[in-house]
């Protein structure tokens, strides 16, 4: 026996025996042409060798992490691609885990802790992701064009104590600059207005734990620029694509079309905390500004205004004595207070009802002592007003009720910040009010006309109210200051297409949507109409059996009365729509 540190890579297929209790050859088919076309190229090319195969899965082992990692990354796009055309329960889809470790070789098997480990990474693996170890994840950070999400730590199966566990973000919306011209018709050029791109902040203290303290810090400033008319800055959504990547400053002002970058580094140890900030001119790579920030955590909120200032002055914008007094206003709270309200936002942007729960629970733990704490107030409205539009919380007239009281606070305390206006439309919206919704919208986006996610919001009550063309409008104007937009994003568009009778633009977006989001039902029922209008009934009920297969108990009657589609007509439409493809009534 002989025994070496190596990658090691262990796939399973997901609904194994479903698939082959459907269809044993055709199933058997499928799997020799993945593995022979997609799988096998992809490991040789890499380096990699396949040690065994075992009916439904495999175990191999590469030179190089980077090596694992990338070959993994190529076979899941690559099979998302080849069966995305089939219903979501007839698709074959992989489950990888990758882990960094001592394994025994005997002959050509391989065995060991390790070989275990990475068995139990690819066991927490959504289908068609990939899970890494702690220690895998060290080795590719940084070196290959790919993002990661932290899990946190997991306990995993009959392994003692726990790992921390990391998430290959296989997102096809990493592609969306190219989409953005594709999708709305539009150059990705330069805004007339100064524009800047807050890039994530590396974090240097060598612990995991203090990657949301470096997240934080970028995403402060990054809202705090966004407050200031004379600037455009680019979302959260658009500027995280870019962590813990190498990146090519001049790319990235291509990517997102932005003049300037700020890029910085957090180095946090004990109540000391070191923050270095420069900013970049992506046209010629040039620093603009520079600087290095040696200060106690206490003192975390002051050097955040101070580099907004910094870059405020460096690009040359003048701003009126309102807008600084807004900008620079005294925040509310302490550190640990900080602490609470970014994990509080973390988790509900993941979108379920377990992390908006988690997300409500942080924000009450900061009001019960600071119940006038704007952003606190802010981060709890949402997580309600989200909640009870997509059932994430079991009252939703009491969950609108507080968003709405939460909402009215924040305008009466703050009437020059646009946040409390774009809580409030969310509500008015839910609640049916759409010309209130459109107003507010209207007052968030004045106030704070730099926000994308305001502006899509904007978008969307437009839609709902009827109002196509404003809406397509409005939402590519959310788009140029996202181009890494969120998928919803593509509702307004989409929809903005097809109510101004522009259907093939329509069925683009859709289809895009649909490849993007292929479990979504917001993404399968527009496609379904659109094609049903196009005349295209036989793609028409290929997608009606994707969304049966999503919602076994669909009905086309019982999903409309859900959109707060404010016109009849609209919504006599879009339920004629679902029927013709075959959906039940």
């Amino acid at each position: 026996m002989a025994r070496r540190l190596t990658a090691i890579l262990v796939a399973d297929m997901v609904g194994y025996s479903r698939l082959m209790a459907a269809d044993e050859a055709g199933t058997l088919e499928r799997l020799r042409s993945i593995r022979t076309e997609l799988v096998d190229p992809a490991i040789a090319t890499h380096d990699g060798r396949i040690v065994k195969l075992m009916g439904d899965g495999m175990l191999a082992v590469f030179d190089s992490v980077i090596g694992a990692v990338s070959a993994a990354a190529e076979v899941q796009k690559a099979i998302r691609e080849r069966e995305a055309a089939r219903p979501p329960d007839k698709r074959i889809a992989f489950r990888i885990g990758i882990h960094l470790g001592d394994i025994i070789v005997e002959d050509d098997d391989v065995y060991g802790e390790g070989v275990n480990m990475a068995a139990r990474l690819e066991a927490e693996a959504p289908a068609g992701g990939i899970c890494l170890s702690e220690d895998a994840w060290r080795q590719v950070k940084g070196k290959v064009d790919l993002t990661f999400e932290d899990l946190g730590e997991r306990q995993l199966k009959n392994l003692k104590g726990r790992y921390r566990v990391y998430a290959v973000d296989l997102d096809p919306a990493r592609l969306s600059p190219e989409a953005f011209e594709a999708l709305t018709g539009e150059r990705l050029e330069l805004p007339d207005k100064p524009s800047v791109a807050v890039l994530p902040f590396q974090n240097m203290s060598g612990d995991p734990e203090q990657e949301f303290f470096a997240d934080g810090m970028a995403e402060d400033i990054l809202t705090t620029l966004s407050k200031i008319r004379d600037l455009v800055v680019m979302a959260r959504n658009s500027t995280f694509v870019y962590k813990d990547r190498a990146v090519d400053i001049r790319q990235v002002g291509r990517d997102l079309g932005v003049r300037y970058v700020l890029e910085g580094s957090v180095r946090k140890g004990g109540n000391r905390v070191r923050i270095t900030a420069q900013l970049i001119d992506a046209q010629t790579g040039d620093h603009v500004w520079a600087e290095r920030y040696d200060r106690t955590i206490e003192d975390i909120f002051e050097v955040q205004d101070e580099i907004t200032r910094e870059i405020v002055v460096a690009l040359s914008v003048k701003l009126t004595q309102g807008e600084e007094a807004r900008v620079w206003a005294d925040r509310a709270g302490n550190f640990a207070t900080w602490e609470f309200l970014v994990r509080a936002l973390a988790e509900q942007l993941k979108f379920t009802t377990e992390a908006n729960r988690e997300s409500q629970r942080l924000s009450r733990r900061v009001l019960d002592t600071e119940p006038d704490n704007p952003v606190a107030n802010i981060t709890l409205g949402w997580a309600l007003s989200i909640g009870a539009r997509y059932g994430f919380v079991e009252d939703a007239k009491a969950a609108l009720d507080e968003a709405d009281s939460r909402a009215a606070r924040l305008i009466e305390l703050y009437p020059e910040d646009g946040d409390g206006y774009a809580l409030m439309s969310s509500v008015q919206l839910t609640r049916g009010h759409h010309d209130d919704a459109i107003a507010s919208g209207e007052r968030a986006v004045e106030l704070a006309p730099s926000i994308a996610n305001n502006h899509g919001a904007l978008a969307l009550t437009l839609y709902y109210s009827g109002r196509f063309e404003e809406s397509l409008a409005r939402i590519r104007k959310a788009m140029r200051l996202s181009p890494y937009f969120p998928d919803w994003f593509l509702v307004p568009l989409g929809e903005g297409y097809r109510g101004t009778g522009q259907l093939e633009k329509a069925r683009e977006v859709f289809e895009y949507f649909a490849a993007r989001a292929p479990d979504s039902l917001l993404s399968q029922t527009r496609l379904t109409c659109v094609h049903v209008e196009l005349g295209n009934l036989d793609k028409a009920r290929v997608t009606a059996e994707t969304v049966q297969s999503l919602a076994p108990g669909f009905t086309a009657l019982g999903f409309v009365a859900q959109l707060p589609l404010k016109l009849q007509a609209e919504r006599e439409k879009f339920a004629a729509g679902l029927r013709a493809a075959g959906l039940p009534a």
